[in-house]
């Protein structure tokens, strides 16, 4: 069976002439790649300063052994060619050999460029087809085309033979000569992108490359905008939210009104933080909205003058109440009185991050933000593993087309399996080969509350001494640090140059990323942000300020060092089991 790229299920692609090659395809043999709704773009070879040309390959069939097929999928009721004009239903059609032979030659040269020429035309095997999968072909077809590089209905059902024969067509079974040369072609038309970040000087040495977007990313990535709505689940650190903000960006250069929803608050400052500083946004035709859902409900109805009395204290079922109910439908009544006013808040495109801790009836008020009457492309990406509210539910909307990213990009392997075994049931997650191995995750025993703050700051100072920056380090507890055991802690004293220096404890992660101490903070509020090194304290027992997913997910915060600071209780036990679980 071939290998599709990427591997969707059938029933999901949007077109019928697609899906039915689709399902033709991958019954070739083993040893054929077969890479669908392949993009392209190319500069223009014959105009200096003319825009980009772009493109897109229905299919493209590989192998070793015999080259490159380029497949234009053509399907209708009714397609004729009448004096060179191709026509679908008595409207002018795009002449489907042109586009297959102008898909075959961008993608030859992008090769031959990535390569620096070591990979030419000239090696391989290379033509293209048109396939049309709901007709019989008749007629002696266009003097640019020939029988064996035209298929219909009839080749559905067993496509190996015409593919073998339209490979003899172009220039014979001739593939890659060298053994290197087809692995080379391959990765230049699908690269591994990576994103390379230095670190302190007590964990350089592990590894420089702390972040590769694999192939299930990458194959996301290709297959991602070419649907319309797409549901994106993966493991913590496999690279959502990034590929959430890249998307985003992507269709704000394609000229739409992008809005941006996450859960978390301080994820949406960090977002904003990183887009006011992308380039790509200056030149876009279209705009990006970042907005946490709630703090979009409270600007929203402060626009459209809707009282938004928000209960003052914070810990009662009162105010989850408000949260989870009131604020979502005085949203949605902002957006109603806004709807046909100059201050309409309407996009034509809308992603959603931690959509895991969306309220189910959230999902109705973010449909009313599309400009396309709620049937706008959406995309969203969720960790069920990561569900504050414990919940194993799919967003209730229609979502088509599926990924999931199971790969994690983020933490060193002694962290990333001491992970899996934290939830129950434990998570299903891949390594990548070429992450560090790290140092394993140490658990601190203090003997009492009282005294684990010693133990921390110990820790701490040896961080801070050895060359680790404040913010790299972020300590992570269940209460605020206004309500745990280092409310009275100011900071940590450090001896540099032969004199004592504190480097303050701050609560403030926009400060703490601006280098001005160590953030304390709690599961929650970092949850969809990272460190180099988490140290968690006050542990003790489970319960409603700190679960099991508040634990994996501050462990999976971690990129590098993980220290826990427990002083007996359930949270120790789950951690001493997880490490014992991975080192079986």
């Amino acid at each position: 069976m071939a290998r599709m790229i990427p591997p969707v299920d059938p029933a999901t692609i949007e077109h019928d002439s697609e899906r039915l090659v689709y399902v033709a395809l991958k019954k070739l043999p083993d040893g054929y790649e077969v890479l669908h709704s392949y993009p392209w773009l190319r500069p223009n070879r014959t105009l200096q300063n003319e825009p980009l040309r772009e493109g897109e390959a229905d299919f493209v069939v590989l192998h070793p052994r015999k080259g490159m097929l380029v497949i234009e999928v053509k399907g209708g009721n009714s397609i004729s060619l009448k004096e060179r004009q191709w026509y679908r239903s008595n409207e002018p059609l795009k002449d489907p050999f042109v586009q297959a032979r102008r898909s075959q030659y961008a993608l030859l040269d992008t090769v031959k460029e990535r390569t620096a020429g070591r990979i030419t035309k000239d090696m391989l095997a290379h033509g293209y087809l048109v396939f049309f999968p709901h007709q019989l072909y008749q007629g002696p077809g266009p003097v640019d085309a020939e029988p064996r590089i035209i298929l219909d209905s009839r080749h559905l059902e067993n496509v190996l033979p015409s593919i073998e024969r339209a490979f003899v067509a172009w220039k014979g079974p001739r593939g890659f000569e060298a053994s290197g040369d087809y692995a080379r072609f391959r990765d230049a038309i699908l690269p591994s992108l990576r994103l390379i970040r230095c670190v302190g000087s007590d964990i350089t040495t592990e590894s420089h490359q702390l972040f590769q977007l694999t192939q299930d990313q990458h194959s996301t990535l290709l297959g991602l905008l070419e649907n319309k709505r797409v549901l994106v689940r993966g493991c913590a650190g496999s690279g959502k939210t990034l590929l959430a903000m890249q998307f985003a960006l992507a269709l704000a250069e394609q000229g739409k009104h992008v809005l941006f929803l996450c859960y978390n608050k301080q994820l949406a400052t960090w977002l904003i933080e990183q887009a006011t500083r992308e380039e790509r946004l200056l030149e876009a035709e279209g705009s990006l909205t970042i907005h946490a859902f709630h703090s979009y409900a409270l600007a929203l109805a402060r626009k459209a003058q809707v009282e938004f009395n928000v209960p003052s204290d914070s810990s009662t079922e009162e105010s989850r109440q408000f949260w989870d109910t009131e604020a979502p439908l005085l949203l949605e009544q902002a957006i109603e009185l806004l709807r046909d006013g100059p201050d309409a808040e309407l996009f034509d495109a809308i992603v959603v991050d931690e959509a895991q801790d969306f309220f189910e009836d959230w999902w109705i008020t973010i449909e009313s933000l599309s400009a396309n009457s709620g049937d706008g492309p959406l995309y969203v990406f969720l960790d069920l593993q990561q569900s504050l509210r414990g919940s194993t539910k799919l967003p209730p909307v229609q979502l088509p087309v599926q990924f999931e990213l199971r790969t994690n990009c983020r933490n060193t392997k002694a962290i990333a399996r001491s992970a899996t075994a934290i939830p129950t049931p434990n998570v299903v997650v891949t390594l990548l080969a070429t992450a560090p191995e790290g140092e394993p995750p140490a658990v601190r025993r203090a003997t009492s509350s009282q005294t684990q703050n010693g133990v921390l700051l110990a820790d701490l100072r040896q961080l801070l001494s050895t060359g680790v920056a404040p913010n790299q380090i972020a300590i992570i507890g269940p209460p605020s640090k206004a309500n745990g055991s280092l409310a009275t802690v100011a900071g940590c004293d450090v001896e540099k140059n032969g004199a004592a220096v504190r480097v303050p404890l701050i609560t403030d992660a926009a400060a703490w990323r601006a280098g001005k101490g160590v953030l304390v903070t709690t599961a929650r509020s970092f949850k969809g942000l990272e460190a180099d090194v988490v140290m968690l304290y006050d542990l003790q027992n489970f319960g409603d300020l700190f679960t099991e997913t508040d634990l994996y997910v501050a462990w999976t915060r971690a990129k590098h060092r993980i220290i826990a600071v427990a002083h007996g209780g359930e949270v120790r036990s789950r951690i001493e089991y997880a490490l014992a679980k991975k080192a079986d």
